[in-house]
């Protein structure tokens, strides 16, 4: 019995080493480690999205390897250095909290409660003030073409701001529900009407047919949010990864009718957009994409798009949203972790420049250090700052809209 406990205690203290290690990794390098594994990623969030609970367990671990029934050295060492390595993920998740509070804020204060709370407890349930209507349809395409609602269970005075939300997942897999539920409930529970949609995926559907989905989908929402107590003037974008890829194809190009079969006419346009970790140069336009490039493209071969480059050249600038810069884009606030491990942080950031070159309207690119691809999906570290930083901007775009 005892080799067997000292066998679980060790595999343990191994997998919490190797979270804190692959956490720390894209907390602190200026680089993303080359040839890295979609496994690696998830061993690398894990660490950051649950360090606070990685450090009781670790702190755990030690006291058992020290003072337990299978006492052992090289645990301890093993131990101590699993939470040096923590530290380093939490300092720096607070230098990402510290980051997202000065977004949209005239008084900058990063609030270390919040922080605290998000650390310790990153998973929590929908607050009772928040409802949800599921399963709307809003297109032809089944449970594809389904939205839900969230909103304050409380009927408002005034109709409510809306934010639709778009999941990410590699254009391939995800659904509503699954994403962006810390930011979901934050904004319902502050008087915003939240939609959460589902859209079409590859490899069934090629591009454009998701972002055709968006647009349908912030159609559907103009002519009918008003029925759920919505504010069809004030409709906003926001998504993570692919989400955010498409939220920021649809803000750009919401007039174009590639992008709007059977529903040409239809007002898509949107007044603010908020993506998240996304990609907005697809054939690195600005020569600014770090590393992947090739790996990336064959992936949307495979899955997203309808062709490869050389025979569908065009199908590519026009699922590119660098294609679309235009004078008139909505406000966009960016936000992107600086040590990204799948969506190039370089590449996002030289977008978001070139894109403020030539629009007329607000363009904010929010570096988040210790920020992970996929570090909102929960409340810890950084997260309740984000969720802040995105309601001020969204509220400063309102205040600004409706100034005389």
């Amino acid at each position: 019995m005892p080799s067997f406990m000292l066998i679980a205690h060790s595999l343990i203290t191994l997998n919490l080493f190797g979270a804190s290690f692959a956490g720390a990794v894209h907390s602190k390098l200026p680089r993303k480690v080359p040839n890295l594994s979609f496994f690696y990623f998830g061993w690398g969030l894990t660490g950051q999205i649950f360090a606070g609970p990685l450090v009781f367990m670790t702190v755990v671990s030690l006291y058992l390897a020290s003072f337990g029934p299978t006492p052992s050295s090289l645990i301890v060492i093993v131990n101590i250095a699993t939470l040096m390595l923590l530290a380093i993920i939490l300092v720096q998740s607070w230098l990402g909290s510290v980051k997202l509070a000065q977004v949209a804020s005239e008084s900058p204060s990063a609030s270390f409660r919040r922080f605290v709370l998000g650390t310790l407890f990153p998973i929590r349930l929908r607050p009772c003030n928040v409802k949800r209507i599921k399963n709307i349809s809003y297109g032809p395409y089944g449970r594809r073409n389904q939205l839900d609602i969230h909103s304050f269970r409380k009927r408002p005075m005034s109709p409510m701001p809306v934010l639709i939300n778009v999941h990410g997942g590699g254009w391939v897999i995800g659904r509503k529900g699954f994403q962006a539920r810390p930011l979901i409930h934050y904004m319902a529970s502050n008087g915003w009407l939240v939609v959460d949609i589902n859209y079409s995926l590859g490899p069934w559907k090629r591009m454009p047919a998701m972002v055709q989905d968006v647009l349908r989908s912030v159609a559907w929402v103009k002519a009918n949010i008003s029925g759920y107590h919505g504010d069809p003037d004030f409709v906003a974008l926001t998504g993570g990864s692919a989400g955010g890829h498409l939220v920021a194809l649809a803000g750009l190009g919401f007039d174009l009718r590639a992008f709007k079969p059977g529903f040409e006419d239809a007002d898509c346009s949107v007044d603010a957009c908020v993506p998240v970790y996304g990609l907005y140069d697809l054939l690195d336009e600005n020569g600014a994409m770090k590393g992947g490039k090739t790996e990336l493209r064959d992936f949307l071969t495979r899955l997203v798009m309808p062709g490869s480059v050389t025979t569908h050249k065009y199908a590519w600038d026009l699922a590119s949203p660098i294609t679309h810069i235009r004078q008139d884009a909505p406000p966009m606030l960016f936000l992107h972790g600086r040590h990204d491990a799948l969506a190039d942080f370089d590449s996002a950031q030289a977008f978001a420049d070139s894109l403020d070159r030539v629009s007329r309207n607000t363009v904010i690119f929010a570096a988040i250090p210790a920020g992970q691809h996929g570090y909102d999906c929960a409340h810890a570290g950084p997260t309740p700052e984000h969720l802040g930083a995105v309601r001020r901007f969204l509220d400063s775009v309102r205040v600004e809209r409706e100034a005389p």
